[in-house]
């Protein structure tokens, strides 16, 4: 790969309208000025372990390292990178845009490249990895959590990203009209979905996109601003003070049981809302009592503590001089798949685990919409009409 370094940014600022943001602003306008009011979210676990593997796979894509391995034990955002954590995030990550890198035939590119929406006053991001093959401009979203897919194909976000990069003096050099533009989104450990997406857009979808998006943020800051309810609530910092999204939780609480499966199908599609608004409303008490606020009936606690040994060392001696056989001094566990294919890497051994040893156990069903790409869980009454019908030939 021909790579343009960058300069890391270990810390990404946040602008009014971003790439993240941008679906949300396009849907709902209103929720612009609303975000304004209210304070941006601390950081969750899953959050801050996806910036640390963003900054792994930066230091890597940089040359700043001898090999792909060193970023194990390195702390990336107060979090250790671990050989299993490498395992499932970094090293597939990066075996996906080898393929890529080589299937183009080489991308020069830039990563962690700051980059500024033209036409919309603070609005900025920063691409991962923006770049160039011979036939197309590439930009390329790494996405390390474990949630939901997220498909490349129309995506909001790799839009204004590509946009913004197109009109950005440090990356449109990446950018010919001639050319398409190809955007990806690389997600290791996808739940339910594909780890790698792709789609391919034009120029004329982009500033599409880009009147679509100047129009909802003129709105936004006009007289009546358009709310609408959406997926994207559920990462809007301004819920607390949304009546529209409040009112469909208050408007849920007080139907019976029996409306409420009468009218279930309807209500489904708010269901992680709902949920969202009583975390979100936790999170943001939690976040005033820690700031030094008062709120009536509730005050911070230490969390339930745990035991844990101050010295191993010391502990061991101890436990060896009191006569406690070594076998019982250790807790031995098998490593996992993940961690014994790395392990296999790291000592250059074939790494190719044989099917009769490794089995993709799932744990049970889970709810989804029907237009969702996995085949549906037939339950036994299903399957036992589906055998009578075959019985009676129909």
């Amino acid at each position: 790969m021909n790579a343009i370094v960058a300069i890391a940014h270990s810390q990404r600022a946040h602008s009014a309208v971003g790439g993240s943001s941008a679906k949300r602003v396009i849907s709902c306008p209103a929720s612009v000025p609303l975000c304004e009011q209210w304070p941006e979210r601390e950081e969750s676990d899953a959050a801050g372990e996806g910036t640390c593997c963003h900054e792994a796979v930066d230091l890597i894509m940089q040359g700043r390292t001898q090999k792909d391995t060193d970023v194990i034990g390195v702390t990336f955002n107060g979090r250790v990178m671990t050989r299993e954590l490498y395992a499932e995030t970094v090293e597939p990550a990066l075996e996906i845009f080898d393929k890529l890198d080589k299937e183009l035939g080489g991308i020069d590119f830039l990563n962690e490249a700051k980059v500024t929406f033209p036409g919309i006053d603070n609005a900025f991001g920063t691409v991962d990895i923006v770049g160039a093959a011979k036939d197309r401009s590439t930009v390329i979203d790494w996405k390390f959590g474990s949630g939901v897919a997220v498909e490349a194909e129309g995506n909001a976000q790799l839009l204004y990203y590509a946009y913004a990069a197109a009109h950005s003096p440090a990356t449109e050099k990446f950018f010919d009209r001639s050319k398409p533009i190809e955007v990806y989104i690389i997600q290791p450990r996808s739940r339910d979905g594909e780890p790698f997406t792709r789609w391919m857009t034009t120029w004329t979808q982009m500033e599409a996109f880009a009147l679509e998006l100047r129009n909802a943020v003129e709105e936004a800051y006009g007289p009546d601003p358009r709310y609408a309810l959406g997926p994207w609530c559920k990462w809007c910092n301004g819920q607390p003070g949304c009546n529209l999204y409040n009112n469909r939780v208050k408007a849920t609480s007080a139907l019976s049981p029996d409306e409420i499966r009468e009218r279930i199908a309807d209500y489904l599609p708010y269901a992680d809302d709902m949920i969202a608004w009583g975390t979100n409303i936790k999170e943001l008490a939690h976040q005033l009592l820690e700031q030094g606020a008062s709120l009536p009936g509730y005050k911070l606690v230490k969390k339930r503590a745990t035991r844990q040994w101050k010295d191993e060392e010391k502990t061991l001696r101890h436990l060896a001089k009191m006569g406690l056989p070594a076998a019982d001094r250790y807790v031995k566990k098998i490593v996992s798949p993940a961690q014994a294919e790395a392990a296999l890497k790291s000592a250059k051994l074939p790494a190719d685990l044989p099917a009769h040893l490794v089995e993709s156990v799932s744990s049970g069903t889970t709810l989804a919409p029907e237009s969702d790409k996995r085949p549906a869980v037939m339950v036994a009454p299903a399957a036992l009409k589906l055998l009578s019908d075959r019985l009676a030939g129909r």
